[in-house]
């Protein structure tokens, strides 16, 4: 319910909820896996899985689904799941997670802990969730826009294989899953008049982080004036273009230093770079770790 309070709606139902929820990341991880299957199981903990890349078969509950890129899969504890990814190879990202916060649980849960039946584990998994929408939300995700909830889940995903800096990475969570409930709902600010324009800026940006950012060419494209763009855009995303190209570069940053074999000095001048140590800088001025400890740490994580 909503109630006007000097002149401004109040959103008591989205309060509530919000005073709920403290999230807590146990692990996340994108990377490259060629065909693999992880057979029936249940989890101490949420999961929720974006395919960046392949094609696979999972499921969730009693039901069954093919999975392709943009598909995104909330698995809630206690839930039986089964995960195929096909031939060649598929990148996936993935976050487990609690939505709310237990000292005396939490931090004790491994991260992808797999059971039939939780028995002695029982204590440790997340108590059953009852507040909307949250609580209705299971397997593939019908979201309207999945490329806003891609890039945030990539936020968290970096920062907690970076510095770990708990009040960050739980702002980044409250934002992924208000991006959920917007993307299912439809009723985002990127719904509105300029929210397709915006959009598609937004993706641009996003696709081509090795690009010189040229905001007058996409403010050109969006038929605006700069100024007039630039206020849009933050509207729309809630951060400039400059701040999503930075953070998009970063990103692509970690995929190459991870996955592409390249010297830091290569992935600097792909970049745009002047010099890898200026690329060291700001690797380690966004993620709290330089290029080579964030390489080591995300190596040695446990998949899935």
């Amino acid at each position: 319910m909503a109630h006007a309070t000097l002149g401004r709606s109040v959103d008591e139902a989205g309060y509530a909820l919000a005073s709920r929820l403290s999230p807590y990341v146990r692990a996340g991880m994108e990377h490259w896996r060629p065909p693999w299957f992880i057979a029936n199981r249940k989890v101490l903990d949420y999961l929720l899985v974006y395919i960046t890349s392949g094609t696979g078969y999972f499921s969730v509950g009693e039901k069954a689904f093919d999975v392709k890129p943009g598909d995104l899969i909330w698995i809630p504890p206690d839930t039986f799941h089964e995960m195929r990814g096909h031939a060649p190879k598929m990148l996936v990202a993935y976050i487990h997670f609690d939505l709310a916060f237990d000292p005396e649980r939490s931090p004790r849960v491994a991260p992808g802990f797999g059971y039939l039946d939780s028995g002695a584990q029982r204590k440790l998994l997340h108590p059953p969730w009852p507040w909307a929408p949250i609580a209705s939300w299971r397997g593939p995700m019908p979201v309207a826009d999945a490329a806003p909830i891609y890039a945030l889940l990539k936020q968290v995903i970096l920062e907690s294989l970076g510095a770990h800096r708990p009040l960050r990475v739980t702002g980044l969570m409250l934002q992924l899953l208000d991006e959920i409930q917007l993307g299912l709902t439809a009723t985002s600010a990127n719904s509105g008049e300029h929210g397709p324009v915006m959009r598609r800026a937004a993706q641009q940006i996003a696709g081509q982080p090795e690009a010189e950012l040229d905001l007058r060419a996409l403010a050109k494209a969006a038929h605006m004036s700069l100024s007039h763009f630039r206020k849009l855009f933050r509207e729309t995303h809630g951060l400039s273009p400059r701040a999503m190209h930075d953070r998009a570069r970063m990103q692509k940053a970690c995929e190459l230093v991870l996955h592409s074999g390249w010297s830091l000095t290569k992935i600097a001048e792909h970049l745009g770079f002047s010099t890898v140590h200026n690329f060291s800088r700001a690797f380690k001025r966004e993620l709290g770790v330089s290029p080579r400890a964030y390489r080591r740490r995300t190596l040695s994580q446990r998949p899935l």
